[in-house]
């Protein structure tokens, strides 16, 4: 096999593993529910990380209702949880791969 060919493979296994998803936007944000709209607004303008009960009495709902609604907007990559606080989740994720993780992709090269 010669090196055009490992690389060619090597390029193609990378692009099949690469999203196709256009990455979230603001205007994306206001496209949501009013309900999921309205947690992840409070989130991003809040001075400090709150709690879900603490989202939970600030917006007058139940803490059941802002687990829910943050797992919607957790599955859509808007906020998620960390240590117990809501966080906005990166609207660009990045990734960050390893040596290893590369030679893994090398397969049987």
């Amino acid at each position: 096999m010669n090196s055009d060919g490992m690389f060619r493979r090597l390029n193609d296994h990378l692009d099949d593993a690469a999203s196709d998803e256009a990455p979230l936007t603001m205007s994306d944000i206001l496209d949501l529910p009013d309900d999921q709209r309205g947690l992840a607004r409070h989130v991003m303008r809040s001075l400090t990380p709150l709690t879900p009960d603490e989202a939970a009495a600030e917006l007058d709902i139940s803490t059941d209702d802002v687990m829910k609604i943050v797992g919607e907007l957790s599955i859509k990559g808007i906020l998620t949880i960390v240590d117990g606080k809501l966080k906005v989740a990166s609207l660009a994720r990045t990734t960050i791969q390893s040596p290893g993780g590369l030679w893994g992709k090398l397969g049987d090269f």
